[in-house]
């Protein structure tokens, strides 16, 4: 196998995230492979933890099958680890290919399309105001107090998420009693045919809501385009099923499901001791199959009362576990019990009465941007 050298060609700041970019060198200098690497955090049920989004990752076809990218992610991962990222993110081309190297499917894309005429459970009103720069913290606090309890939502200092030219974002902002509670960012598209707009369709890319009563006022924001808009879309509402509940029409709503995110754990005792516990007292045991010293090994939690304690343990494991099913697993993904997880690849149930699936409950997990 050839050696392989790494270059450091750039680092900076996008949207407000660190980066840094990464080519790995043949013996002869030449470039084998390449890849982007972002340090953010991400929301892991009521906390952020930090997190590494792996993004354009690329080798040229006469360069493949050579290990050149899985020596990238090892050096990566450990960098990651090193600093104390919790998890590593990516958008994967292929599950089955990042599987390898430790990934799982954790999150998809839900996109929900259904006719505006249908929005007849909201009254029409528009408590909305269109979005001005000095409404980020605004913004920025819906969001926050939005991702609580949703798996991945990263973190947001910027408001490239709410302006672009380029994609011609229409971004409003509701408040109630003066309190700013829901937004809403969208763009529109329709054809002119005989002086009327016609298949008009209005693309919701991104919301967020801090009360049920902040949720609905988006559909009755939406209801305001009937007639000049026949359809609306969702492009993403896997981070908020409370979309799916409101909308009624089931029969005139069509879905696609896309799986959209791959996750890999890079620090087990991070994850573990971030997560909100339930009141009543419970323990479990698991052991990790993986080559890093930060997820790898037996570890034992114990919680109660809102605390919870994290060790190194001797003890026999409740649960076995490859890297790819304790990412999965542990963001609680699906929200499977001890029958349906013995079900899954690289998941070995020892107790069956273990506490971790009570500890572990399903969370809406995604994302909207990409990276």
């Amino acid at each position: 196998m050839e050696e392989i050298d790494f270059e450091l060609i750039d680092r900076g700041k996008a949207r407000g995230t660190d980066y840094i970019r990464v080519n790995a060198l043949g013996e002869d200098g030449g470039v084998r492979s390449t890849g982007r690497f972002l340090f953010t955090s991400a929301q892991f049920a009521s906390k952020r933890v930090r997190v590494m989004l792996a993004a354009s990752i690329a080798t040229p076809v006469e360069f493949r099958r050579g290990g050149n990218v899985r020596r990238m992610f090892d050096l990566m991962h450990s960098k990651a680890a090193d600093e104390g990222c919790a998890l590593c993110l990516l958008h994967p081309f292929s599950f089955g290919y990042y599987r390898k190297f430790g990934y799982e499917r954790v999150a998809d894309h839900l996109i929900a399309r259904f006719p505006t005429r249908l929005i007849d459970f909201a009254d029409r009103r528009c408590g909305f105001v269109p979005y001005l720069p000095e409404m980020l913290p605004e913004m920025i606090s819906v969001y926050d107090a939005f991702s609580k309890g949703r798996n991945l939502l990263l973190e947001r200092s910027t408001d490239d998420f709410y302006v672009s030219e380029k994609y011609k974002y229409r971004t409003y902002l509701h408040r109630t009693d003066g309190v700013a509670d829901a937004y809403v960012v969208f763009t529109t598209e329709n054809r002119i045919d005989v002086n009327h707009p016609v298949d008009g369709v209005l693309t919701v890319r991104e919301f967020a809501f801090t009360t049920p009563a902040a949720a609905r006022e988006i559909f009755s924001f939406l209801r305001m385009f009937e007639g000049e808009f026949d359809t609306v879309e969702f492009s993403n509402c896997a981070p908020a099923p409370e979309i799916d509940l409101l909308i009624r029409h089931y029969t005139h709503t069509s879905y696609r499901v896309l799986p959209d995110i791959a996750a890999k754990v890079l620090n087990a005792q991070i994850l573990l001791s971030s997560q909100d516990y339930p009141k009543k007292e419970g323990a479990f045991t698991l052991k990790v199959e993986s080559p890093l010293p930060t997820v790898g090994g037996t570890w034992k939690v114990e919680y109660g009362g809102g605390d919870c304690r994290v060790s190194r343990s001797p003890e026999g494991p409740d649960l076995e576990l490859t890297e790819p099913a304790l990412a999965r697993l542990i963001l609680g993904c699906d929200g499977v019990d001890a029958r349906i997880a013995s079900c899954m690849d690289g998941v070995k149930v020892n107790d069956p009465d273990t506490d971790f699936f009570a500890a572990f409950p399903k969370r809406p997990c995604g994302v909207f941007e990409h990276f």
